[in-house]
C-alpha cells in the first residue's frame, strides 16, 4: 500500500458492523458494489473492525448507524420513534466507551418526525454525545430542502452536530432527486452556521457539488460510497486548485473496503494540504474530537 507518510488517518464514514441476520442484503448494492461475501451480510464485530484499521493505520473515524423504524406515526400508525433511537445512541456510546479516543459517532434520524426529530436530535446530542446527524433521503421520501426537514436542521444547528446528507444517484433502487445536490443549497442559505458535509459526491450532478462547495463556507464533501481512483477529476482539481479543506476521504465500510478505499486515496494525485486535508485533517476539523461520552445509566 502506498503509505500515508505520517498523514493522520481519519475516515469519515464507518457503518456501524451489521449484526448477523440484522440487515437483508439489498441485491442492487451487492452487484453495484460487488460486495458478496463480506461483511455487509453480517457477521464482523466491533473488535474485527479496530484490528483492520490498526493494521491499515487508520486512527479513527466516525461511526454511523441509521436505525430502522424510526419513522412518523402518519407512516405506519405507531410511534416507537425513540425507544429506537435511544437503543441505537446507546449501541454507538457504548462502543465510543469502549475505544475511548478512537470515533466520532452519527445517528440517522427521520426527517419526517417534524418537531419530533428535534427532540431526537437534542437526545442524541445532550444524552449520548452524538456528534454527526444523518439524513438519507432516499429511504425517507422527501428531499433535501423538505420543509418537514427544518425541525431537524433547526436542532442541529442549535446542538453545534453536523448533519451528514446522502447526495446523488443512490446504490439502492430509490429514487434520485429527492438527493439532487442543488437542493443543499436553500438548507445552506437558511442555516449559515449549520455544518453540512455532503455523502457520495452527488453524482450525476457533480457540477452541483462543486458549486456548493465553493458557494457555502459551511458546507463539506466525503467520498463515502466511491472508490477513490474513480472519483471525478473536476472534484480533485477543486481539492488541489480551489480550497483543498473541503474533501473527505471515507471508506463508507462495509460498502466498500478499508483497504482498497484506504489504498486508491493514498494513491491520488493530491499534495500538499490537499492530500492532508482529503486523508483526515478536513474530516478531524469538520466533526472534531470524539465527545466525552456520557456513563451508561443503570
Amino acid at each position: 500500500m502506498n503509505e500515508p507518510s505520517a498523514v493522520e488517518v481519519f475516515d469519515a464514514w464507518i457503518n456501524l458492523p451489521y449484526l448477523p441476520g440484522e440487515v437483508t442484503p439489498d441485491p442492487s448494492v451487492v452487484a453495484r458494489f460487488k460486495r458478496g461475501n463480506s461483511a455487509y451480510e453480517g457477521g464482523e464485530t466491533m473488535a474485527d473492525v479496530v484490528a483492520e484499521m490498526d493494521r491499515l493505520g487508520i486512527a479513527g473515524g466516525v461511526l454511523s448507524k441509521a436505525p430502522r423504524d424510526i419513522t412518523p406515526p402518519f407512516v405506519h400508525g405507531t410511534k416507537s420513534g425513540e425507544a429506537v433511537l435511544r437503543e441505537t445512541c446507546e449501541r454507538l456510546a457504548g462502543y465510543q466507551r469502549e475505544y475511548p479516543g478512537r470515533f466520532v459517532t452519527s445517528v440517522g434520524i427521520d426527517p419526517r418526525l417534524g418537531y419530533e426529530a428535534s427532540r431526537h436530535v437534542r437526545i442524541a446530542v445532550r444524552e449520548y454525545g452524538i456528534e454527526c446527524i444523518r439524513i438519507i433521503p432516499m429511504f425517507t421520501g422527501i428531499a433535501i430542502d423538505d420543509k418537514l426537514a427544518y425541525p431537524l436542521y433547526t436542532a442541529a444547528c442549535d446542538e453545534g452536530a453536523v448533519v451528514s446528507i446522502n447526495v446523488g444517484v443512490p446504490g439502492p433502487m430509490k429514487p434520485a432527486k429527492l438527493q439532487r445536490t442543488i437542493l443543499v443549497d436553500e438548507v445552506a442559505l437558511a442555516f449559515p452556521e449549520l455544518t453540512i458535509v455532503m455523502s457520495h459526491l452527488g453524482d450525476p450532478w457533480i457540477s452541483e457539488t462543486i458549486a456548493m462547495l465553493i458557494k457555502h463556507p459551511n458546507v463539506y464533501a466525503m467520498t463515502a460510497g466511491w472508490a477513490p481512483k474513480y472519483v471525478p477529476e473536476e472534484v480533485l482539481r477543486f481539492a488541489q486548485k480551489r480550497n483543498p479543506r473541503k474533501l473527505m476521504w471515507a471508506s463508507d465500510y462495509p460498502i466498500l473496503p478499508f483497504d482498497r478505499t484506504l489504498t486508491e486515496a493514498t494513491a491520488l494525485a493530491l499534495t500538499g494540504d490537499a492530500r492532508t486535508g482529503y486523508l483526515g485533517a478536513n474530516a478531524r476539523a469538520v466533526f472534531g474530537s470524539p465527545n466525552s461520552c456520557p456513563e451508561k445509566k443503570s
